[in-house]
């Protein structure tokens, strides 16, 4: 009898990350027949899987008409206000129509009110839910999903991201037609910013107990579904020394030159989020020039995969302080780029070669701390008290809130803190760095480079026993 035939969802650039250059898909050969099914077309990763005997395909994007989108936001509105956990989302929201104002495109008060009330009327809640069921077969692309699905003839099914819309209707297909529904959140903010996961899986992975807390809480019938704390594969390069490049090599790969002065990291986040972000980039260049920053280090700005490096151009200009260095990124989509094992290791040899690491509310402050580097965090907006004040419950989200109380992260609450905080952790980063190790394990739950495994070890005994 043949191996079990496991389908496994690519929506998303990070996802290649973790299943494949991981390792994890290698580890699953052993045991199952992985079908790797990608919501794009990526040739040579496509060839390079096929060349070593992987079955891929490659399944159109989850389609929605305007009845079943109309459902599906109602069941959104009834999610965000109902089902997560208070400041999930809130803050954010809050925050953007501050920064973003006219992008937010809020409903007005009292419209959302309006929408809000109706759940409250009886029978309403099963009313919407029953009607999105039935839409979801026929105002989606569900038959024909259904139809590619057969043919593969699966057992099971593993995403990481089962709050993508581009493979939504996918795993609805695969859930109705009884197959074994496994997922492991791709990142630790996913529970709590990634909305409403319509499917009901099998068994659930997370990266710490506080994700477990999160998903338990936000769906409390995971209380009687196995929940395993993993914590996040992606980590794993961090703790193998093989991902590093010499470092004359590193520094010809981001063209960076330095002369022995020290670097700076400066780990951009994306324009969706942090539309201001350029002019911290801009006060950093400046203060070197002026001589605020000691010692004249230089900038390797690492532009954020989903965001436009031209825009941090604009603000800034030319400098002699700065060196850009764009992540990967999609051609048609951003966030659909084939991400190489030598992709990752330029991102391991940036983290470890620089000496300061700055960023905004982002997961590359965990990533930094895996190197041991000084963690400083912007919180504050120029001339804005408001939106600085918006920007520091920014790191009070529910997911980010465990690393701002490890103590581990910088907070600069002005431009002069910031470059305080700079030459500081410049000239003493032992000072900076005493709680990195807490943030890991706080975060990522074991630093021991063996999650991959972890998860290949479930994985493996939910299928063959």
């Amino acid at each position: 009898m043949g191996r079990e035939r496991i389908l496994i969802t690519i929506s998303f650039s990070f996802t290649i990350r973790y299943i494949i250059r991981t390792g994890l898909l290698q580890q699953l050969r052993e045991f199952v027949e992985p079908i790797i099914v990608l919501t794009w077309r990526e040739d040579n990763l496509i060839m390079e899987l096929k060349t070593i005997g992987i079955e891929v395909h490659v399944f159109p994007e989850s389609k929605m008409g305007v009845a079943y989108g109309s459902a599906r936001k109602k069941i959104d509105i009834w999610f965000n206000h109902f089902k997560m956990i208070e400041n999930s989302g809130k803050i954010q929201r809050r925050y953007l129509a501050h920064v973003q104002p006219l992008k937010s495109k809020m409903l007005s008060d009292a419209r959302k009110w309006y929408n809000i009330s109706k759940f409250y009327w009886p029978g309403n809640i099963e009313k919407i839910f029953n009607r999105e069921k039935v839409l979801v077969q026929s105002d989606t692309n569900y038959s024909q999903l259904s139809a590619l699905v057969d043919d593969l003839n699966v057992h099971a099914v593993f995403t990481v991201t089962p709050f993508h819309r581009q493979e939504d209707i996918l795993l609805r297909v695969c859930k109705d037609k009884g197959k074994k529904m496994i997922t492991a959140i791709l990142s630790f903010d996913n529970i709590t910013k990634r909305g409403w996961i319509p499917v009901e899986y099998d068994l659930y992975m997370v990266w710490n107990k506080f994700n477990k807390e999160e998903l338990q809480t936000i769906y409390p019938f995971t209380k009687t579904k196995p929940v395993y704390i993993t914590g996040a594969p992606q980590f794993d390069f961090y703790f193998d020394k093989s991902y590093l490049l010499e470092k004359e090599n590193w520094e010809k790969e981001v063209g960076l030159f330095p002369k022995k002065r020290k670097i700076i990291l400066y780990a951009g986040g994306p324009k969706s989020l942090f539309p201001q972000e350029p002019q911290y980039l801009k006060q950093i260049d400046t203060a070197i020039s002026t001589g605020a920053i000691k010692n004249k280090p230089v900038i390797l700005f690492r532009c954020h995969p989903i965001d436009n490096i031209e825009r941090w151009k604009e603000v800034v200009g030319e400098s002699e302080n700065i060196i850009f260095d764009k992540s990967w990124t999609g051609k048609e989509n951003l966030g659909y780029a084939n991400i190489t094992d030598n992709d990752i290791r330029k991102l391991c040899s940036t983290l470890a070669y620089t000496d300061v690491h700055i960023n905004i509310c982002s997961t590359m402050t965990v990533d930094g701390s895996a190197f041991n580097k000084p963690q400083i965090g912007p919180a504050y907006i120029p001339e804005d008290k408001k939106g600085s004040t918006l920007l520091q419950e920014m790191y009070s989200q529910k997911h980010f809130k465990p690393i701002v109380e490890t103590n581990g992260l910088a907070l600069a609450k002005s431009s002069d803190e910031l470059i305080n905080h700079i030459n500081n952790a410049l000239e003493h980063p032992e000072n900076y760095t005493l709680n990195n190790r807490k943030i890991l394990k706080t975060i990522i739950s074991f630093c021991d480079g063996t999650s991959m495994l972890k998860v290949a070890d479930i994985i493996k005994k939910v299928i063959v026993t």
